[in-house]
């Protein structure tokens, strides 16, 4: 991990580069799909019913992608599991991680039910990130993330209806 400009009193610009491991992993599944022969496909035709609302999405989307990527703590290091706290928002993180891959499972077998599509494509990747942040105690990437998870849910939400 590299840690280059201080940007606040615990925060400095820098690159982790197991975050872009993580990301990755959650990108996966759209990786796989243009080899997949899907029927239907809603996520990847939603029609945009309110375009600012996809824009602030994506913006909130992007930013945790960076924040998770381009954020460091002063004092972190690369990999760490110690003490229950982080033990505990890295399980869930990869508990939402699991949640999205069961999901997009059933949605590639034709499941593909606005029910599942919220919870498990839709919510659980920005829960990510939130939990991401709080194992890194990358707060900013938390409050990113959240603010991410309401834009994100909305916005598939009205577009599914």
């Amino acid at each position: 991990m590299f840690k280059w400009i201080r940007v606040t009193k615990n925060y400095c610009t820098g690159f982790f580069a197991l975050g872009v491991l993580l990301f990755a992993l959650q990108e996966t599944p759209y990786m796989i799909m243009p080899l997949m022969k899907l029927g239907a496909n809603p996520i990847m035709n939603l029609s945009n019913k309110v375009p600012w609302l996809d824009i602030v999405q994506t913006v909130l989307g992007s930013l945790s992608v960076a924040a998770l990527i381009l954020l460091v703590r002063k004092d972190s290091k690369a990999f760490s599991l110690h003490g229950g706290r982080e033990k505990a928002f890295f399980a869930l993180a990869m508990l939402c991680l699991a949640l999205n891959f069961s999901g997009w499972g059933f949605y590639f077998a034709g499941y593909q039910a606005k029910a599942l599509i919220l919870c498990c494509l839709v919510a659980a990747v920005p829960l990510y990130y939130v939990f991401l942040g709080l194992w890194r105690e990358n707060y900013p990437l938390s409050v990113i993330g959240t603010l991410f998870l309401a834009a994100h849910v909305v916005n598939v939400a009205i577009n599914l209806s």
